[in-house]
């Protein structure tokens, strides 16, 4: 009988796992479509691929191809596929008696094969070609067939060929090839896609489940959803590649984690005896201090203030009001805990993280010519690394290794630096920053005239990372002329001379015996290897405390050591606590959420701010009897705004060649940004209207008034954000508020307006959603002056829906292009609708609207909301 259930129950389960891959849209059902990607095609037929490599097999439920999955490294890393290969894909569908037409539309050479019985035809496009010239004629506008007006047109680069074919009534095999990408082109498949129809209707994707009509609603609906699948598809695969490494990284870690426990003293505490890994340690340290300053812990915050706090710290942007009522349900006792949970497995804890790492390791994508002595785009890898979780010694042994694709955002892509006379001096510069907190950057050219540091420190990391050894350029050194008055520094190297791959910080990291268990991935020069062993391994005890001491800052506004990333000269104001934490974090195999819950779990954290900056005390004043006050950042304010209203962040794809006739190497695809951190710099030098993006431009503006850097050419800890009166004028003024304020069909505040059932129950939501917090009498009392002479007539009834629709983008417009004086018309027509703003919706009255438009602008700009609680 046992045995009996445990079948049942294996079948049960075998059930829910292949409707959990249905529902998730990466269904491998008999029904779906097998797809296939053949690499290492025949130069001299690409059709053929008998001779190709099959790489990949997937499905999809219809021929509509919007992406292909990455490939992964053992490691997880992307990797590029070799240029051009094939998508490959084989259905077989009975189609009733009658005539039919097949269009076949791709941007690359295609072919479609279709055979019934003995009859056999095919459908073909041609190669795309690339591009070398940026004088072309503006591309004619897609072709609208006045027989199907809703029909999808085929936009430029994309080709559209037809066949009539009478079916029989059988089985019809179809075939189809597409040749992706090429030299001198981005290999992507576009809007490939093979449609059918009977004659003279809407046609439909070739599907033998899927009913997806190819009009613009119907193929942007079944894109925004092949895209999540394919992002799940993603995620499954990486998780595969990489699961050995993953063993080998959680087998080392046990073992630092012995050592730790015998090699790194344990201080004690007396009151979380027997505590192992407690906050109530954390505060046990900040009070020490306190008694000896003779101050007290600042009293802590009320529930929905903390709900504030830790959801703009772990997710980057303000509680959605689902999230503030699931805390408000839960128990007063487990609250707090069980939200920290919450926000630490929620997938906006990587996003956030994201924009902090850029700064601190300086990434910096040009979307034009990104090979101009900037950073490739590893933001991607950023996120990955932060979604996966992977340990903080893993992720900074994958950086230094700095393998996978530069177009794909794997970590190869820190290495670019084109244009510079060394870039890999730069690069050590930033990476020692980063995890060893020293600075560099004075050594750049010279000696360090206020730091211990030599040239040749920077130049020994410069060949590690180089994997050879380098020869000090001309260009960075600072020349000396007979004559002429010395320089003001010393100079201790020769241009020309030889410099060997050498770490030159002993005192931070000895060659420790578990260094040569690091399981790194193989396929980096050796010395980048031992680059990346000094600086992770447990022996380097710099790397757990500086590590910490970031999250410390970021978490409480002020680090434990002061500047974050220059330690020289400087003093620990706790050094228990710092000592404390960074055992905790080796202990626990560098887990960055297991530090992050440590610290937001603390006392100190949950207390009300000080009103002072910390981060300007001496260390010995550094009391922490409450965080910084800190106000929002540029990304959290930004993709808090967006979240009020209910509205994605609506812009332009970031690239400059859509067309996609240039390679990745003088364009970057960007992709279209969900959050702030996606966004890059637009600037140009050519600056003609015909390569502006006027819609990330707005966004853009706004996240720069708040200390967002278009171009991270340095690395950063502390940004340039202090109040300033730009800030205040844009936020008042701005484009992007505007979009959040104006009330349109598609906006929250809109739907929020109609359903409220009194005007405070309308105040009590308002404020809710954008404060947090529950509504005041003031702020009932304020709204009532405001709103009450216009609520009971607010809804017009018999009211049509506006066209809510954010302005197109004319993808037609590009480099090849850009000098087209149409291109420039286009463009700015396109700025001004923009700025004028997406049309009011028409389901509430002029004067309400208006009226409820200036209370939530109020609400936005005020202080409250900028500030963290």
């Amino acid at each position: 009988m046992s045995r009996r259930i445990s079948i049942f129950i294996f079948l049960i389960a075998c059930l829910l796992f292949v409707y959990h891959l249905s529902d998730s849209g990466i269904s491998s059902a008999p029904t779906d479509i097998t797809v296939s990607i053949y690499e290492d095609l025949s130069t001299e037929q690409h059709f053929d691929l008998r001779s190709a490599r099959l790489t990949d097999t997937y499905h999809e439920p219809a021929f509509g191809f919007v992406g292909i999955p990455i490939k992964y490294s053992d490691n997880g890393l992307p990797l590029d596929r070799s240029s051009p290969f094939a998508l490959h894909a084989r259905h077989t569908q009975v189609f009733p008696e009658g005539r039919f037409q097949f269009r076949l539309r791709s941007k690359g050479a295609a072919q479609l094969r279709l055979t019934q019985s003995d009859q056999t035809m095919l459908l073909h496009t041609r190669p795309q070609s690339p591009n070398n010239s940026t004088d072309h004629a503006l591309p004619a506008p897609a072709y609208k067939d006045p027989a199907l007006p809703d029909l999808r047109p085929a936009t430029a680069p994309h080709q559209e060929v037809e066949l009539q074919f009478y079916s029989n009534g059988t089985n019809i095999e179809f075939e189809l090839i597409a040749i992706i990408g090429g030299k001198g082109l981005v290999p992507s498949p576009g809007e490939l896609s093979v449609s059918v129809a009977p004659m003279g209707e809407i046609p439909t994707l070739l599907s033998p489940r899927a009913e997806v009509p190819l009009t613009d609603a119907g193929w942007n609906a079944y894109r925004l959803k092949r895209r999540a699948a394919h992002d799940s598809l993603n995620d499954q695969n990486r998780n595969w590649a990489t699961q050995k490494t993953r063993e080998k990284w959680e087998r080392y870690h046990e073992t630092v984690k012995d050592w730790a426990k015998e090699a790194l003293p344990e201080i004690p505490i007396p009151e979380a005896q027997e505590r192992v890994n407690s906050p109530i340690a954390i505060d046990h340290f900040i009070d020490k201090r306190l008694t000896e300053l003779n101050l007290e812990p600042k009293p802590g915050i009320s529930d929905l203030d903390f709900l504030r706090r830790l959801s703009l710290d772990l997710t980057g942007r303000i509680p959605t009001p689902r999230e503030r009522q699931e805390f408000l349900q839960a128990a007063p006792s487990t609250r707090r805990a069980q939200a920290i949970e919450n926000y630490l497995r929620s997938p906006d804890w990587a996003d956030h993280w994201v924009s902090y790492w850029q700064d601190t390791l300086a990434e910096n994508p040009g979307i034009l010519k990104p090979d101009l002595n900037n950073s490739g785009p590893f933001r991607w890898w950023l996120q990955q690394s932060f979604e996966d979780n992977i340990p903080m010694d893993r992720f900074a042994a994958e950086l230094i290794q700095m393998q996978g694709s530069v177009a794909q955002g794997a970590p190869a892509a820190f290495a670019v630096a084109t244009l510079n006379d060394a870039p890999m001096a730069a690069k050590a510069d930033i990476l020692i920053q980063a995890f060893q907190a020293e600075k560099l950057s004075c050594a750049r050219c010279h000696d360090a005239p206020e730091h211990r540091h030599k040239q040749i420190d920077t130049f020994n990391l410069a060949a590690m990372l180089e994997g050879n050894a380098v020869e000090l350029p001309k260009s960075s050194t600072v020349p000396t002329l007979e004559g002429f008055r010395a320089p003001r520094v010393d100079i201790s190297l020769e241009p020309g001379q030889t410099i060997h791959p050498t770490w030159p910080f002993e005192e931070l990291s000895d060659k420790h015996h578990l260094m040569n268990s690091i399981p790194l991935a193989s396929g980096a020069p050796k010395t980048r290897d031992k680059l990346a062993r000094y600086i992770v391994s447990p022996g380097n005890r710099r790397f757990a405390e500086v590590i910490v001491n970031r999250v410390w800052k970021r978490y409480v506004g002020a680090g434990l050591v002061e500047p974050a990333e220059d330690w020289e000269y400087q003093e620990v104001s706790h050094p228990e606590l710092l000592h404390y934490l960074a055992r905790e974090f080796t202990i626990q195999g560098y887990d960055l959420k297991k530090l992050a819950r440590l610290i937001l779990s603390s006392r100190t954290y949950q207390a009300q701010p000080v009103n002072l900056d910390l981060s300007q005390s001496r260390a010995g004043k550094r009391h922490f009897a409450g965080p910084n006050q800190r106000h929002l950042s540029a990304e959290q304010l930004v993709d808090s705004l967006f979240q009020l209203a209910g509205k994605p962040i609506a812009t332009e794809e970031l690239n400059l060649n859509p067309l996609g006739d240039r390679p990745p190497t003088q364009f970057l695809n960007l992709g279209t940004p969900r959050r702030s951190w996606q966004f890059a710099a637009l600037m140009n030098e050519r600056d003609r209207p015909s390569l502006a993006l006027p819609s990330a431009q707005a966004v853009v503006d706004l996240l720069s008034a708040y200390g967002w850097r278009q171009s991270r050419m340095a690395p950063v800890t502390d940004r340039a954000d202090d109040p300033s009166p730009l800030q205040t004028l844009i936020l008042a003024n701005g484009v992007a508020t505007s979009q959040i304020t104006r009330l349109t069909d598609d906006n929250d505040f809109t739907q929020i307006a109609i359903q409220a059932s009194t005007l405070r129950n309308l105040v009590d939501m308002t404020v809710q959603r954008i404060l947090t917090r529950s509504a005041t009498e003031n702020d009932h009392q304020l709204a009532e002056a405001l709103l009450n002479n216009y609520f009971a007539d607010r809804i017009i009834a018999k009211a049509s829906h506006s066209n809510a629709e954010t302005p197109r983008h004319d993808r037609r417009i590009s480099w090849a292009n850009h000098f087209d004086i149409q291109s420039n018309t286009i463009r700015l027509e396109e700025e001004r609708q923009i700025r004028n703003g997406v049309q009011p919706t028409q389901l509430l009255s002029i004067y309400f609207r208006e009226a409820y438009e200036d209370y939530i602008w109020a609400l936005v700009n005020s202080s409250e909301f900028l500030l963290i609680p």
